[in-house]
């Protein structure tokens, strides 16, 4: 049985994260720079919490395999630009996610993660009505992940976004509180 657990970003954890950055399963679709001078200007403040941004190291049994964030986009003017040209108006929270471990991916580890994700955004957000996520278009896997944890597909274009993570065509997929999963196949 496995266990998934979310636990604060810290900079004890950014060499894992720099290493999970390059990795090229990982690099095509997270486009940040990696080294420590530049993960810490991308995450001190939210590690520091002056910045809203909720970051998360993945654990599986207590072994780090992925990281994972969320924000409001009451907070993000350019999540809440994105979101406004995907015709989302709704004050709704953002995720990010990647399984950096690459022995961990294909093992269906993506919806079990986001799903508990949801959760635990639902409990701690309880007055937010719906989570959103973009993804590229040719991240299949990723996209695959959240319509099995309950995301519809509500948008597909080119994002308004001048982050290199958002190059190309996109998809929005949205997950509402009331939205139930789907039956397992």
């Amino acid at each position: 049985m496995r266990t998934i657990e979310f636990r604060r970003l810290g900079r004890e954890d950014f060499s894992t994260l720099s290493t999970w950055l390059a990795r090229p399963h990982v690099a095509r679709w997270w486009c940040d720079p990696h080294d420590l001078a530049a993960l810490e200007a991308q995450y001190g403040r939210s590690i520091d919490r002056t910045d809203p941004t909720e970051v998360f190291i993945v654990e599986q049994n207590h072994e780090p395999i992925g990281l994972i964030q969320r924000y409001s986009s009451a907070d993000d003017p350019a999540w809440r630009r994105m979101l406004d040209s995907a015709g989302i108006s709704d004050v709704c929270i953002g995720i990010d996610y990647l399984i950096g471990e690459e022995a961990m991916t294909g093992r269906g580890l993506g919806p079990d993660i986001i799903e508990r994700f949801v959760e635990d955004t639902w409990g701690r957000y309880t007055n937010v009505s719906s989570i959103a996520v973009a993804i590229q278009q040719e991240n299949r896997a990723s996209w695959r992940a959240v319509e099995k944890s309950g995301f519809r597909r509500v948008w597909a274009g080119v994002i308004d976004s001048e982050h290199p993570s958002d190059a190309g065509p996109s998809y929005v997929y949205v997950r509402s509180r009331s939205a139930r999963l789907p039956d397992p196949a």
